[in-house]
């Protein structure tokens, strides 16, 4: 981005730094991870700041963008607090043997580094479901690589991949549930 478009982002965020560490301290309740928060709200604003329309709110899209930055941060810190306190999880989801591998995310994974439960539950999916499930949620291929690979509509690689998840959540809520990954009522 050039730097006319650098001074545009900081010139149209300033005002709003106030406000958005005001939010960040109702969401965190501590003014260092509220900065925190607010840094990486502004971050990822700026990475997306392309997509900004002009004619909208930029105090709104970036406290849209702060609340949905702490949401994330709180369910990868609920995963993180539950295999803290359950570390029989990992063995148990994964092949103890491979957790090596299991720590560099940047590997390939295959079929044999997931739980049998899990395994099964790929298996009863309709075959083009499994297939976009395996391409973006096991590979990690973006929507339109998936899209690229399947030859179909990036449309149609999200509707299938909203309808498998949907399918393995209620296929696994149980197989979850006992191992104190359920929903929270």
């Amino acid at each position: 981005m050039t730097v006319a478009t650098c001074n545009e982002f900081v010139a149209l965020t300033n005002p709003h730094l106030p406000r958005l560490f005001r939010i960040g301290m109702r969401l965190t309740h501590q003014p260092s991870e509220s900065q925190d928060l607010v840094q990486e709200a502004l971050s990822k604003a700026w990475a997306n700041w392309h997509r900004f329309e002009q004619s909208g709110s930029v105090g709104a899209w970036l406290s849209r963008i702060l609340v949905n930055t702490f949401i994330s941060r709180h369910r990868h810190q609920r995963v993180v607090d539950t295999t803290a306190v359950r570390p029989d999880i990992l063995t148990h989801l994964y092949d103890p043997n491979r957790l090596d591998e299991a720590a560099a995310p940047e590997g390939s994974w295959h079929s044999n580094h997931f739980s049998d439960e899990v395994l099964e539950a790929l298996a009863e999916l309709p075959p083009q479901y499994r297939e976009v499930v395996e391409l973006v949620d096991v590979r990690g291929l973006a929507y339109k690589e998936a899209a690229d690979e399947i030859g179909c509509p990036l449309g149609t690689v999200m509707s299938r991949l909203h309808r498998a998840r949907k399918l393995l959540r209620e296929q696994l809520s149980d197989y979850a549930t006992n191992y104190g990954l359920g929903m929270a009522a």
